[in-house]
């Protein structure tokens, strides 16, 4: 695929500190639709609020909006890239006011072939302390494919049609996205992504047919629903794998179900009724 030796940058690691802000995290609470306090511990995604790998002078952005390759992360030769998923452990709680540091260590790099062509997964490990104590590892992994060329003209399309509400399920909730809510998320993450506010980008160079909902959002709100069914539920892991694109102001519905004591699947379903994340939780009570 590339003349560099991605396996190079194996290995390498990269360290960030800052303050766990509390004002931020009320801030996706409100985003969310409840009520958000400023002294209580970060909700346990809450180090994706801190630490941007968009956190980078302008010049140093790509054409995407998101920092260029070819520093710390692999100069991989393809130029659309996706949070494909995380797998999270949760040691500790995160409160306001505490110095947390991300370590970041490229795990692993791994180059296929798929039905859409070349692809590349990087995967990340970020550890993350609170006052020198390990609160979260975060196992991230980015997949990297080819700029399909976008039909002639633009390709947005309207909203797909609301599916029913899934079956068999324990519990259920609904939501649909929309520009503001993207913007916001974008504003409280600093993710200068493009597919998630220009329009005109996303439909015309990158084919999608609307601004594209964040993964870690959808993520967010499944483990938020999650956790607002189960107020007892202690969390300890969290693991998604997104399958396919959401878009904005089209319905997703959130749903689980207990699978064994302390184990729960998750899914955002898409307005095709189709799985576009899948997770599993699991809890220690």
């Amino acid at each position: 695929m590339s003349e560099t030796n991605l396996q190079d940058w194996v290995g390498r690691t990269s360290t960030a500190t800052e303050t766990a802000d509390g004002e931020r995290a009320a801030r996706l609470a409100t985003l969310l639709g409840r009520d958000g306090d400023p002294a209580a511990p970060l909700f346990p995604l809450g180090h994706w609020l801190h630490f941007s790998e968009d956190d980078v002078p302008m010049s140093d952005l790509g054409t995407d909006g998101h920092a260029a390759l070819g520093g710390f992360m692999p100069p991989v030769p393809l130029p659309r890239r996706m949070w494909a998923g995380s797998d999270l452990t949760f040691h500790a709680p995160i409160l306001p006011g505490q110095s947390i540091e991300r370590t970041t260590t490229i795990e692993s790099i791994t180059e296929k072939t798929g039905s859409t062509g070349p692809l590349c997964f990087v995967k990340l490990r970020h550890e993350i302390t609170a006052d020198g104590t390990l609160a979260t590892t975060d196992r991230h992994t980015i997949v990297y494919r080819e700029a399909n060329p976008a039909p002639e003209g633009s390709a947005a399309k309207p909203p797909r049609t609301d599916s029913a509400v899934p079956e068999g399920w324990d519990w259920t909730r609904s939501v649909r996205p929309n520009e503001v809510m993207l913007f916001r998320y974008s504003a409280l993450t600093f993710n200068s992504h493009r597919i998630h506010y220009d329009h005109p980008y996303v439909t015309e160079i990158e084919g999608y047919p609307g601004l594209v909902t964040h993964g870690p959002l959808t993520a967010t709100w499944l483990l938020d629903a999650f956790m607002s069914t189960h107020p007892e539920a202690a969390v300890t892991e969290y693991r998604f794998t997104a399958k396919s694109p959401l878009f904005a102001n089209e319905q997703i519905h959130l749903v689980g179900r207990e699978t064994e004591p302390g184990v729960h699947d998750l899914q955002a379903v898409a307005s095709d009724g189709k799985t576009a994340i899948a997770a599993t939780v699991s809890t220690n009570n």
